[in-house]
């Protein structure tokens, strides 16, 4: 399994779940650190900093970390990221359409994948995935979130933004991939900070 975003969080929460069902899991990330994470912290499989390799070279370095090919791909980014792994998925492979953060700020519509004919060839599955479209499992969900969190197996990071007017450049800083995890902004002390 292919997840891009990987130290995000929903990436990073989605590499655990599927580590936890016994998948060899795969994650990219916009940072040394984030990588470092990935592979100790949550224990990946393989990562890689797509910055540094590249976005014309995803595609090698998914073949890197899963040699046989990619059964599932969880797609947090769109563009370069689900270009590469049509190249590299299995047949009867499967990819999850949970976001496209690379395109959300282009001002003309981007082109699609070069290679979408694979998705025919290969016979691929392309689904998205809005989260309200399930909620009639939310409850098992929940149940099931909470043991893994009390159990202490998931870990998540957090970035923080201080202050209401802040709010603006850490919304911004998503698009960037400057925040580690779940993007938080704080807007004031809880009575126990006092």
């Amino acid at each position: 399994m292919f997840i891009s975003a990987a130290s995000g969080a929903v990436g990073s929460i989605a590499c655990q779940i599927a580590k936890i069902k016994g998948c060899h899991v795969v994650g990219s990330a916009g940072s040394e650190e984030n990588v470092e994470w990935l592979l100790d912290d949550v224990k990946v499989d393989y990562a890689f900093n797509y910055k540094t390799v590249g976005e014309n070279n995803i595609s090698s370095e998914l073949k890197m970390g899963c040699p046989e090919g990619i059964d599932l791909y969880f797609d947090n980014v769109g563009g370069k990221h689900l270009e590469a792994t049509i190249d590299n998925m299995k047949a009867l492979g499967r990819i999850v359409l949970c976001g496209m953060i690379s395109q959300y700020n282009n001002t003309i519509p981007p082109i699609g994948p070069s290679n979408l004919f694979l998705a025919v060839t290969n016979r691929i599955r392309l689904e998205g995935f809005i989260v309200r479209d399930h909620y009639d499992l939310l409850t098992e969900f929940h149940s099931s979130m909470t043991k893994l969190i009390n159990e202490g197996k998931t870990k998540w990071k957090e970035t923080i933004a201080e202050g209401l007017e802040n709010a603006p450049r850490a919304f911004i800083g998503l698009f960037k991939g400057e925040n580690f995890g779940k993007m938080i902004i704080k807007v004031g002390q809880s009575s126990d900070e006092k």
